[in-house]
């Protein structure tokens, strides 16, 4: 736990800083004369500063119990992307890439977030095994999750947050 600890702060300060990037290089609305409290960026950077800080008191404590020794060998890292968990982890860090990074800005929001949302459902649904029945009823739901979920947040982002969507 201790090296996770570390690696899980490592990943965190870095995802903190790249939103506080992000967060810095968004509009301010001079133009528009808005307070400068209201910025659209002045949140995700407060929340980046709490992760960047929560990351480091992470690895510092991890580095004080001997997290940093991360002794990574090929069995090891086998042996690890070989437990379960660790690879439904993965599944979900490479579905989430694909979303934010290829289908975000190449379809409109709602059909990408319900596009996510169903493959989201079917894959993780999916056993070995699993009878032909099950099967379709699992997809049927995942379809009326996905366009429930895509609907909803399309409708609160554009509706109530005013937040025009890519």
């Amino acid at each position: 736990m201790v090296r996770a600890d570390f690696l899980t702060g490592i990943g965190l300060t870095l995802i903190s800083l790249y939103v506080l990037i992000e967060s810095w290089r968004m509009p301010r609305l001079e133009h528009l004369q808005v307070h400068p409290l209201s910025v659209p960026g002045l949140v995700p950077a407060f929340l980046a500063v709490v992760l960047f800080v929560c990351g480091l008191i992470l690895i510092i404590r991890s580095a004080k119990k001997g997290g940093h020794r991360l002794g990574l060998t090929r069995e090891t890292l086998q042996k690890t992307l070989a437990e379960p968990g660790n690879q439904r982890l993965l599944l979900t860090a490479i579905l989430a890439v694909c979303y934010a990074g290829l289908l975000i800005g190449t379809l409109p929001y709602w059909l990408a977030t319900g596009l996510f949302v169903f493959v989201f459902i079917v894959v993780f649904e999916w056993k070995e095994g699993m009878p032909g029945a099950q099967w379709w009823r699992s997809v049927a739901v995942a379809a009326i999750l996905a366009i429930t979920t895509s609907g909803a947040v399309t409708w609160v982002f554009d509706r109530l947050f005013l937040v025009t969507l890519p």
